[in-house]
């Protein structure tokens, strides 16, 4: 009788840390997202902040996605080139114009012009 609370504890401590494992562990995008950062030239921060904005689904999930298609970093860039214009777009809707946005536009629409130019 005393095994049963034990065992509920533990399968819940695992569910818990299997939760938590999915959503920021290897298989979240995070570390794809950290190479297209900085193979764009922008800070993480600022990345994931245009990208959340940017995206109706959660960021993690699109570069998941992105991530499991194969995509190298230069093409999952461009692909994500109109998301993130849509991010600054609203990034400045909400909160106006900011330094480090400003700074980060030349080189999102340097990834919208490659974008244009492969199609």
């Amino acid at each position: 009788m005393i095994y049963a609370p034990t065992v509920i504890g533990v399968v819940t401590l695992l569910a818990i840390l299997v939760f938590f494992w999915k959503r920021s562990g290897l298989g979240s995008g995070r570390r794809f997202g950290n190479k297209i950062a900085q193979h764009i030239g922008i800070q993480r921060s600022l990345f994931y902040s245009i990208l959340d904005h940017g995206t109706r689904d959660t960021s993690r999930k699109l570069l998941a996605s992105l991530a499991n298609s194969k995509l190298g970093v230069a093409e999952a860039s461009v692909e994500l080139g109109p998301t993130l214009v849509k991010g600054v777009e609203r990034l400045e809707a909400h909160f106006g114009e900011q330094e480090m946005v400003n700074d980060a536009k030349p080189k999102i629409m340097k990834l919208i012009a490659s974008a244009q130019s492969s199609t």
